[in-house]
């Protein structure tokens, strides 16, 4: 019996566990789980995206304003065509957040001729340019451009809107040029 006596008062000896201490166990583990989560759900959607490869790339928008320096694409599509002409000629799609953060990666330092292309109701404008590195807003698609040679960009805003962005300089100046002519 006497052992039993001990038992018991060694378990009436031992400090309660508080509830702050069970907290803390609890916070630390709940900081490492989200950590966990936020990281791993980052890590799945990068591998899950398609990347962002194209000679050239297509992005639609509900509209187009161009200035000086600029052009803004409001409400662009969630995804950008990339088509590639070596090879096995082939379109891709990505999203168009992936487009933004691969900028810096698919281009360096160039600059990309593009072409956008709007129409309203005064009809169809066009203009070739070189991009910088876009800045992306919930309905906007922001970016620096630089007219092609020597004109100045015409300031217009458009309803639906088309920018092909020259990725692998396929297109020459001309051809560039030409398609533009054909828009008005």
């Amino acid at each position: 019996m006497s052992e039993k006596k001990s038992d018991s008062t060694e378990h009436a000896t031992r400090a309660p566990r508080t509830d702050t201490s069970r907290m803390k166990v609890i916070a630390i583990v709940t900081i490492v789980a989200l950590a966990l989560g936020l990281f791993g759900g980052w890590a799945i959607a990068a591998l899950s995206q398609p990347d962002a490869e194209g000679d050239v790339w297509v992005i639609g928008a509900r509209g187009s304003q161009t200035s000086v320096n600029e052009i803004v694409l409001t409400d662009p599509t969630a995804t950008v065509v990339g088509v590639t002409f070596d090879g096995e000629r082939q379109a891709t799609d990505a999203p168009i957040s992936k487009v933004v953060q691969e900028w810096d990666d698919v281009f360096g330092d160039t600059t990309p001729r593009a072409i956008l292309v709007g129409t309203s109701a005064a009809g169809s404008h066009s203009v070739v340019v070189t991009l910088g590195r876009p800045e992306a807003t919930a309905d906007t698609l922001t970016f620096p451009a630089t007219p092609v040679g020597g004109s100045e960009i015409p300031e217009f805003t458009a309803g639906d809107s088309t920018l092909l962005i020259d990725g692998a300089g396929v297109l020459e100046a001309g051809d560039l040029e030409s398609l533009t002519a054909l828009g008005g």
